[in-house]
């Protein structure tokens, strides 16, 4: 299945086989043999086949039909950052919600120290600038 893919891909890119061994720094006859079936290119090289034909490994080799490219959009990137802050986040308050009583004030009472300090400096943030959904389901044990 490689080998199909390697051909289509190359003809849809429109580069001759001696283009691409340019590309790749290896033999036309390399790239030959590799369309014919008959070798396979190191794990280096297939990398480099994902960057020059904008397609995952996993495609090129004919273990998928997933014609996506491999290089994360700018909405990918902007998705994962907010799942990382969204789990930063919810670490932050499942710690807070497991501290007992005394523990909860002295963070409240933090914050609310670090607010009025933010305040007087004029580097508090507006409320504009975030976007917050806040859940919390407590579970209460009965006795």
């Amino acid at each position: 299945m490689f080998a199909e893919r390697l051909k289509v891909l190359r003809a849809e890119k429109g580069l001759t086989q001696v283009e691409l061994a340019d590309m790749l720094g290896v033999s036309k006859g390399t790239v030959g043999m590799w369309e014919t079936g008959k070798r396979m290119p190191s794990f280096e090289t297939l990398d480099e086949l994902t960057s020059i034909f904008d397609r995952r490994m996993d495609y090129i080799l004919g273990y998928s039909n997933d014609t996506t490219s491999p290089n994360p959009t700018e909405e990918d990137i902007e998705q994962l950052g907010t799942w990382l802050v969204e789990d930063d986040y919810t670490e932050i308050v499942y710690s807070f919600l497991r501290l007992d009583h005394y523990g909860q004030e002295a963070v409240e009472s933090l914050i609310r120290a670090e607010t009025r300090r933010c305040k007087d400096q004029g580097t508090l943030k507006s409320r504009d600038e975030f976007q917050a959904l806040v859940k919390v389901n407590v579970v209460v044990e009965e006795e």
